[in-house]
């Protein structure tokens, strides 16, 4: 019988793409969902109706259906209907009694540390109320008892509410933390905090979590205060524990400039090393057994038993979003390899995405989801066209070297235009830089982690044996990336890349792999839809010059100090003052303000830079703008301080060879 399916194949994919494309039109749509739940019903009568009749037209209904419910998924997050008691009606009021629930594990900061609350009672001076809603609690100094996973605690301090820097397109946090169900921040110290006793007896899940953590807590401790070089011991948490929060900026810059910051944080990457390692382990036990070996079952069960170690390394390491979603396209693709169905990559990951984005369909504006996603399909696409070369033929250390290099290339090529526009840098040496570090980090810097984690407890000298030998090999390699990135031309910081130049450079990545494998009728469509691209493309930019014969002049909100742009109608471009908080904030107004409205803007050079004095809240924004544009003048006044930061700033001038004009 003849399935009406047959056009769409993989069926999977285009429900993936169905699911993303709701997701993306809900989130633009204001937020109003009256309309979709009569399409929703129109859709499911046409789909049973055309199951009877048109049978070819059921698929478009039944996408429609999944459309619809991704445009449904993400306006139910981003809908303002919040029930009564909601705690987002008590925000910056003054200080309030406060219970609540920890839902989250702990991230360290440098002079802080932070957790979720769910929120339960709040108690004013005239009232007790039971409300709902999550919070984030930031706390500020040290105790000796600290809240854990689960603990109801009890503490003083106003919630604050999220508020954005009200910049033309800057980065929306406020919908970020809603996305997630944060409508608030508090701060108070730790000592403080009262942890209330509970009435029920905590279950085996909270028990087993709150070993988790207590693990996680005392293994981050053991190595920070054994360390003997701290910004390599940060690395070795951050691969151990997920604490990625508590690595130096310079050294992300670093792995940045290199190509290779996707190491820092545990990602898909991480899991599938520990899931091959696992793998090769338990396949070489299940191999003496010549019954299992022969009927090939040993692969098998060496895959499924893989799948307990990856889901402890990533509920252990904090099971945050991104590791969830990483785990869960692990788990998909290694059920694939078990039902030896490893081929159909498009498949596997159309169902990985579903899964993601129906358990969250706010995954999809997550930076780590598209990454990962583009890296996986290009290197399936990049081997696909190897099938035919030796490359994956012969069985050679030439062989194999060279489809590991290929590999790296395929998975550069796919996310530089994504990290091109999130992080406005592109990295000439990443495929060296991961052909290199992915083996190092990855296959001997991580396992040596793991294994210091079981001995920690028990056998702490040979934890310390193997942590020492994890901080030498990250000295040499921190050695080996800084003779990298200073190669000339080895790293560039680049303008933002708009959404429609992104399209521009997949639909020709797209169109070259179509052109390779002859597939003539969709090479054709792909061009005709990039030319289209090209002229509406050409038509903005055209328009965008000729607006720009005007003095214009741009009020930063930093929110504390002043940043002014001044753009001149010859072209000249200049700053006023960077902002900045005071030396206890880790906030950085260059970095996250400032640098991102300039690349957006398409700036990547200042004529002039002028600081009006030396405080903290006008200098300290101008420290990451001097050393990331290339700035010709700073013009200051003959005040001089010496804090950290205007050192900084002088070094940095005398470094790039800043000209310091003091009228």
């Amino acid at each position: 019988m003849k399935t009406f399916f047959k056009p769409l194949r993989p069926a999977s994919f285009f429900i993936f793409l169905s699911l993303m494309a709701g997701i993306l039109a809900g989130s633009i749509s204001p937020d109003d969902m009256t309309f979709i739940f009569p399409v929703i019903f129109f859709l499911s009568v046409f789909l049973c109706l055309s199951l009877y009749s048109f049978k070819k037209l059921a698929i478009f209904f039944f996408l429609g259906l999944i459309f619809s419910f991704g445009y449904l998924s993400i306006q139910s997050k981003l809908t303002s209907d919040l029930p009564h008691n909601h705690i987002s009606n008590y925000l910056d009021t003054k200080k309030i009694k406060i219970i609540g629930r920890v839902i989250s594990f702990k991230k360290h900061y440098k002079k802080k540390y932070s957790m979720v609350v769910l929120v339960q009672t709040i108690e004013t001076q005239d009232t007790k109320k039971n409300v709902s809603g999550r919070i984030i609690l930031n706390l500020y100094g040290l105790s000796k008892i600290s809240p854990e996973f689960g603990d109801i605690i009890f503490f003083e301090s106003s919630i604050k509410s999220i508020k954005n820097f009200k910049n033309p397109n800057a980065f929306d946090y406020k919908k970020f933390l809603k996305l997630k169900g944060i409508f608030g921040t508090a701060y108070t110290n730790p000592k403080k905090i009262k942890i209330l006793p509970q009435t029920d007896q905590p279950g085996f899940f909270l028990k087993l979590i709150r070993k988790i953590e207590n693990l996680r807590t005392g293994y981050y401790d053991f190595i920070l205060n054994h360390a003997r070089y701290l910004k390599t011991t940060q690395i070795i948490a951050s691969l151990i524990t997920g604490k990625k929060e508590i690595i130096y900026p310079d050294m992300r810059d670093l792995f940045s400039k290199a190509g290779i910051s996707h190491l820092l944080a545990i990602s898909g990457l991480h899991l599938s090393i520990v899931s091959i390692l696992f793998f090769f382990i338990f396949y070489k036990i299940f191999s003496f057994f010549p019954l299992l070996s022969i009927s090939g079952k040993s692969k098998k069960i060496a895959g499924i038993l893989s799948l307990f170690p990856i889901i402890g390394y990533a509920v252990f390491s904090g099971f945050s979003p991104s590791t969830q979603r990483a785990l869960i396209m692990i788990i998909v693709l290694l059920f694939s390899f078990i039902s030896e169905k490893e081929k159909d990559i498009v498949s596997s990951l159309s169902v990985a995405g579903i899964l993601i984005l129906a358990l969250d369909s706010a995954a999809f504006f997550s930076i780590s989801f598209q990454l990962s996603f583009m890296a996986v399909a290009f290197i399936a696409g990049g081997v696909s066209l190897l099938k035919k070369n030796f490359l994956t033929q012969k069985k050679d250390v030439i062989s194999k070297i060279g489809l590991m290099v290929c590999v790296t290339f395929f998975a550069s090529l796919g996310t530089f235009p994504l990290t091109a526009h999130y992080f406005n840098l592109v990295s000439l040496i990443a495929v060296i830089s991961n052909f290199i570090f992915i083996p190092v980090i990855g296959f001997i810097v991580l396992p040596l982690g793991l294994i210091s984690l079981v001995c920690f407890s028990y056998f702490p000298l040979v934890a310390l044996f193997f942590i020492n030998v994890c901080n030498q090999i990250l000295l040499v390699s921190i050695i080996l990336l800084e003779f990298f990135i200073s190669i000339p031309f080895s790293w560039s910081r680049i303008t933002t890349l708009q959404w429609n130049k992104i399209a521009m450079i997949y639909l020709v990545l797209i169109s070259i792999f179509l052109g390779l494998r002859g597939q003539k009728k969709r090479l054709a469509l792909m061009v005709g839809m990039l030319f289209l691209l090209v002229g509406f493309n050409f038509s903005g930019d055209l328009v965008q010059k000729m607006s720009k014969s005007n003095l214009t002049i741009t009020i930063l909100d930093v929110g504390q100090g002043n940043s002014a742009l001044i753009q001149t109608p010859e072209g000249k471009n200049i700053l006023v003052d960077g902002g900045g908080f005071s030396d206890i904030s880790t906030f950085d107004t260059g970095r996250f303000i400032i640098a991102p409205f300039l690349w957006q803007k398409g700036i990547w050079a200042l004529d002039y830079v002028i600081l009006s004095h030396p405080e903290s809240d006008h200098l300290n924004g101008l420290i990451f703008i001097l050393d990331n544009f290339d700035v010709q003048t700073v013009i200051k006044n003959r005040d001089q301080k010496y804090t950290e930061p205007y050192v900084m700033l002088m070094k940095i001038c005398k470094k790039k060879n800043i000209r310091i004009w003091n009228p």
